[in-house]
């Protein structure tokens, strides 16, 4: 799957959007705070006004600023699959079902986020600068 979005192994990021619609930033956010989705708050501090202040988790790194610190590219790799970049990493691999052992049957050959949603996600990142 993954060699079908244009990345190889060893890569760090994956260049090329995953559908022609541009992400939308709104949604993006709505994707990153939705538990049911792509629930980046578990793990990862961000300020979102919105949101009451300590609700987020810290194992990950804070994502305020990520939209600075890592390209367009890096930031699909991480989401799309970040074992790519760290083969041991507790980060979920949102967009590829391959390499998965012990999966619930209901959810066998199903992406975690869809190539939209990802796009939608990487948009919302890229705000926060």
């Amino acid at each position: 799957m993954l060699t079908a979005l244009g990345a190889s192994a060893g890569a760090q990021e994956i260049a090329e959007p995953l559908t022609a619609v541009p992400g939308d930033a709104a949604r993006g956010k709505a994707v990153a705070v939705n538990s049911d989705m792509g629930n980046c708050l578990i793990c990862h501090d961000v300020t979102i006004p919105e949101l009451t202040p300590g609700s987020s988790g810290d194992i990950g790194p804070s994502l305020d600023g990520v939209g600075s610190r890592l390209s367009e590219g890096e930031l699909r790799q991480r989401i799309v699959d970040p074992r790519v970049i760290a083969p041991d990493t507790l980060m979920p691999a949102y967009h590829s079902t391959e390499g998965f052992t012990r999966v619930d049957p209901r959810y066998a050959g199903k992406p975690i986020l869809d190539a939209q949603e990802v796009e939608d996600l990487i948009a919302f990142l890229l705000t926060l600068k």
